[in-house]
């Protein structure tokens, strides 16, 4: 038996690289047969914001391919399929042909925020086709509460995963400069309320600017508005203490974490997207040993515990208090960045993840 992950994503894309690529080296670990099947990097489909320009017919074209790859692979191996696209329908049809069994990973909320239902047909066809293809699996796996919670009444068995983050490789190491205190987020910015979630950070920055001399911030990341935040830097009057560091190879992005001090997790919007992400960064931070503030928002209010292993801040006023809070006292920071790494190696590292993959693919 193999359990062969399918994802249209490449390693470069969180889901793909921790869901997919890692989870399935911690499996053979354990003694599994796996292997990863990429759309993007497997077949060379486009990823990532470049995916947005794909057509109809490449998409087609892309099943088809995958279908005659995967048919060839034989009945006894399970397909792990990370989240519903367009890729979802190759392992569909070679699971029809051959009897594979499927597990669904769910990690995010890609269905509309509030779509409309008619009678028991919903207006968003992404949750009709969600809620079947949880039917359909013989497992679901949901890397928040909120969508094991949304996924339970149309599944047989839902099982809590969350993202969690690879121990090893994120680490705490070396120290940042002395004389600097360096605030740092990360991510993408796609669409509108990523960059509304980076304006108010870079809100919050600016405030603390005026108090002192010695802080600075540093944002990776890339995206459609990733210009945008530019401006707005400038037009707060902060762009002379802010690095704009552009995209960071994920296996490069520990060597960025240990030249930081504290790292930043707004999420501004009371959104079911923001409730249903497992948020990948906020492991990543607390495995380097850093302090973090988290806008009180979705999965961070229960990975976190407030005071202890990081900060969760209610609107602007809270999320700046943290702020100047963790720039006056570095004891404060060390006792939070020890008590997160602490609570990430006992509840969110990758061996733990995948040690609960191995009991969900047995009860299967």
């Amino acid at each position: 038996m193999r359990v062969i992950f399918v994802t249209r994503e490449g390693y470069r894309q969180a889901g793909a690289r921790i869901r997919c690529y890692n989870l399935a080296r911690q499996l053979r670990l354990a003694g599994f047969e796996t292997k990863v099947f990429s759309f993007a990097d497997d077949l060379g489909a486009r990823d990532g914001e470049q995916e947005y320009g794909m057509s109809l017919s490449e998409k087609i074209g892309y099943n088809i391919r995958a279908f005659r790859r995967l048919a060839r692979e034989g009945g006894r191996n399970i397909f792990f399929i990370q989240r519903l696209n367009y890729h979802v329908l190759a392992p569909i049809m070679a699971s029809v042909m051959n009897r594979n069994k499927i597990i669904f990973d769910c990690d995010d909320w890609n269905i509309r925020e509030n779509p409309r239902y008619y009678w028991i047909f919903p207006s968003s066809k992404m949750e009709y086709f969600t809620r079947r293809m949880a039917g359909y699996a013989d497992a679901c796996i949901a890397a928040s509460f909120y969508l094991k919670k949304y996924l339970r009444p149309f599944s047989r068995r839902i099982y809590y995963l969350p993202t969690g983050v690879d121990t090893r490789l994120f680490t705490p190491v070396g120290s940042n400069e002395k004389g600097r205190i360096v605030f740092f987020w990360a991510g993408t910015v796609f669409h509108k309320d990523m960059f509304d979630n980076i304006r108010f950070m870079l809100s919050c920055f600016s405030e603390l600017k005026k108090e002192r001399a010695d802080i600075y911030l540093k944002i990776a990341g890339c995206g459609s508005y990733y210009e945008q935040i530019r401006k707005d830097a400038l037009y707060l009057n902060c762009a002379d203490r802010i690095e704009f560091c552009g995209w960071v190879q994920p296996d490069d992005m520990p060597a960025a974490l240990s030249q930081v001090d504290i790292c930043l997790l707004p999420l501004i919007q009371n959104s079911r997207f923001n409730a249903a992400k497992s948020p990948t960064k906020l492991f990543e931070y607390m495995a380097m040993g850093k302090p973090v503030i988290a806008s009180a928002t979705g999965e961070a209010c229960r990975i976190l515990s407030d005071g202890k292993t990081g900060f969760l801040a209610s609107g602007k006023d809270e999320f700046a208090h943290y702020m100047r809070l963790l720039c006056r006292d570095n004891v404060l920071r060390r006792e939070l960045g020890c008590r997160a790494r602490q609570a990430v190696l006992l509840d969110y590292s990758l061996e733990v993840m995948g040690g609960k993959l191995a009991k969900i693919i047995n009860d299967i």
